[in-house]
């Protein structure tokens, strides 16, 4: 049985990145895109719920903001939960292994530096649970906390 989890999404971002913490200090980003679907004679938004960890996490809520284009590669996550009074909730979100940033034409922006990948954490900052701005700003109290 072969089995293949991929999704390439390009689209505008909702609202701003919000840069939160897991209990263990790991960054995450939580954003949301808007994807036209254009068909013959109409035009459909779908929306995608995103979230991006790690340095990739931090460079989306350092460099990006409402209205700016992105191209998003991850891959689709179902979760479900209970609620507060015992509703049975689910949802498929979008885990970013990727994002490249855009301009408005749709081409990738340059200098290719803000680009960023999901699993290159600098060695040195990967065992103490911080990433640069985030392990700053979790210091200096202006994150939120997140539980994974």
């Amino acid at each position: 049985m072969v089995n293949f989890n991929r999704v390439v999404l390009a689209g505008n971002l909702t609202r701003d990145p919000e840069l939160r913490f897991t209990q263990q200090g790991v960054p995450v980003a939580s954003l949301s895109i808007a994807v036209n679907r254009v068909r013959s004679k109409s035009e459909t938004v779908d929306f995608f719920n995103v979230s991006a960890w790690r340095e990739l996490g931090e460079r989306v809520a350092n460099y990006k903001k409402q209205g700016d284009p992105v191209l998003i590669e991850g891959r689709l996550q179902y979760r479900t939960w209970q609620t507060s009074d015992g509703t049975k909730r689910s949802a498929v979100d979008v885990v970013a292994d990727n994002v490249q940033f855009l301009n408005r034409s749709g081409d990738p922006q340059q200098p290719t530096e803000v680009l960023a990948s999901a699993n290159k954490a600098p060695q040195e900052t990967a065992g103490v649970g911080g990433w640069g701005v985030a392990k700053q700003q979790e210091a200096e109290g202006n994150g939120t906390s997140f539980k994974e």
